[in-house]
């Protein structure tokens, strides 16, 4: 009798122990992004790029910043100067990557995203002078990730038709090479 009930006590501790991780790991663990046009707001600089390297890695923050190789500038390109552009003029330092503060936040070389940035603050010190800063979380390029990004850039509401990205919306019926489809 005294082992059955070792076994139940014991069965129920894990039971609780598991429930405990789990709900740590559903109601704790989840991110509340704020909405995209607000996160548009506070970045002064919105851009698409690519990770080329991850570099200044800061094992007491868990921070690290990477060079961004520059594909479009959705907004704030005239406040990226010359100081900001390394390279030749098309890729910037971006830190930022790992704070706790910004939900989607992770990166590997070679991963093309919409980032939301900022100059970095002048209380950072001389190691970020010349850095771009995530403001919010990153974006996956999608042709409705673009759209929806470059119409709260634009001030336009998300359901108007993008001029922009038209194109790619536009269908054209396939021809053969003899003419006929």
């Amino acid at each position: 009798m005294g082992t059955q009930r070792r076994r139940t006590i014991n069965l129920c501790g894990w039971a609780m122990i598991i429930v405990a991780l789990l709900n740590q790991r559903c109601c704790h663990g989840s991110c509340a992004e704020k909405e995209l046009e607000k996160r548009e707001e506070e970045a002064n600089i919105v851009l698409t790029g690519t990770v080329e390297e991850i570099m200044n890695m800061d094992p007491v923050h868990n921070t690290y910043s990477c060079k961004v190789r520059v594909w479009r500038y959705l907004k704030g390109k005239s406040m990226v100067n010359g100081e900001v552009l390394l390279d030749g003029g098309n890729k910037v330092m971006i830190g930022g990557f790992g704070d706790p503060g910004i939900c989607d936040n992770q990166v590997a070389t070679g991963d093309t995203r919409i980032f939301f940035v900022n100059l970095a603050p002048e209380h950072m010190g001389p190691a970020h002078r010349n850095e771009l800063m995530l403001s919010s979380s990153l974006m996956r390029i999608t042709l409705r990730n673009l759209e929806e990004v470059e119409h709260c850039v634009e001030g336009r509401s998300r359901s108007a038709p993008s001029p922009s990205l038209g194109w790619a919306l536009r269908l054209t019926p396939f021809t053969s090479r003899t003419g006929s489809l």
